[in-house]
């Protein structure tokens, strides 16, 4: 019988953290779903596949960003069994309410949802007990090489900044901001750190058919999400064009980009005649660019090119 999931990640930090977190929600949830914990990637898979043989409708996250990803890649992968990647669009899948339990949480702030994962989630088992409609959020997944989806794709400085993050001794919106306070001075300064991040990568790219012109590029980035952390809406145009993805290609140096991006903070397009933006269905990638991403905070190791396309609409619900 249709009806809710919890899928929490056991090896999150937090969750680890507060071991209690996933008792409470197991009490909230009652009799009204299943709460699963898979312990690795293929067994996230077989939960959804479970999940999906059920008629389960709702699903619910209890974990961060990264948690989110990983979802969302096995949902692709077990729904669109056998579906080519420009048919991606058509797949609906399970509603997803997000448990907010992450150190940033920028899918749950691009989405303005404000509860906290007891909260949520208790709101979501009132609203299928009673019956009572449910509002949603809509935005396109971002699916590369038809394995991975998520929605802020990153190649170059976006990967390089994001490894940077993860290696630091503190995580959250304050240490993010610190480390680009840094790459923002090293740039203005020409230091070393702006250098190795904004180092150009040599990438032959197709945009929907089109090739651009360039030859390297110091990021692609590609998002179905406005926000792409700590505030900063690089994809303004994402939430505006349902079924499609903003992509953006930088191939200059880092002193206009630092300079742009209190309009960039605004949500406002880039005043720069070095990048490219456009609102794409399907971007493909070549070149030493393909050889590691930044898929909405996690790394992954990528290989002689990349395909990315505009996926499936997820279904957020925000009470």
């Amino acid at each position: 019988m249709p009806g809710i999931a919890v899928i929490s990640n056991p090896l999150s930090g937090r969750n680890r953290r507060n071991p209690q977190l996933v008792r409470r929600l197991a009490y909230i949830l009652g009799d009204q779903g299943e709460l699963a914990q898979p312990p690795s990637l293929d067994e996230l898979e077989d939960t959804i596949r479970t999940f999906r043989d059920r008629g389960v409708d709702t699903i619910c996250v209890n974990g961060g960003d990264g948690s989110l990803h990983k979802v969302f890649s096995a949902l692709v992968r077990v729904h669109g069994e056998g579906c080519a990647p420009e048919d991606l669009t058509a797949l609906r899948l399970p509603r997803i309410a997000i448990l907010k339990s992450g150190t940033v949480n920028t899918m749950a702030r691009n989405i303005g949802l404000k509860l906290n994962a007891q909260a949520m989630l208790g709101a979501v088992v009132d609203g299928t007990h009673t019956g009572q409609p449910m509002r949603t959020v809509e935005r396109t997944l971002v699916v590369v090489n038809g394995r991975h989806a998520g929605f802020l794709f990153g190649t170059g400085v976006l990967y390089r900044f994001m490894r940077a993050y993860a290696e630091s001794p503190n995580q959250g919106p304050i240490a993010g901001f610190k480390l680009l306070v840094k790459a923002s001075v090293s740039a203005i300064v020409g230091g070393a750190f702006a250098r190795d991040l904004f180092h150009p990568d040599g990438a032959q790219v197709r945009v929907d058919g089109n090739v651009w012109p360039q030859s390297a590029f110091s990021s692609i980035a590609i998002g179905g999400m406005d926000d792409i952390g700590i505030g900063f809406k690089i994809f303004h145009a994402a939430a505006r064009h349902p079924d499609h993805l903003h992509a953006l290609g930088f191939y200059g140096g880092p002193v206009p980009i630092v300079l742009d991006l209190p309009r960039v903070y605004a949500g406002r397009p880039m005043q720069r005649a070095d990048v490219l933006d456009q609102v794409v269905r399907h971007v493909h990638i070549q070149g030493e660019a393909a050889q590691g991403f930044m898929m909405d905070g996690d790394f992954v190791e990528g290989g002689q090119f990349l395909d990315i396309h505009a996926g499936p609409r997820i279904r957020f619900v925000v009470p």
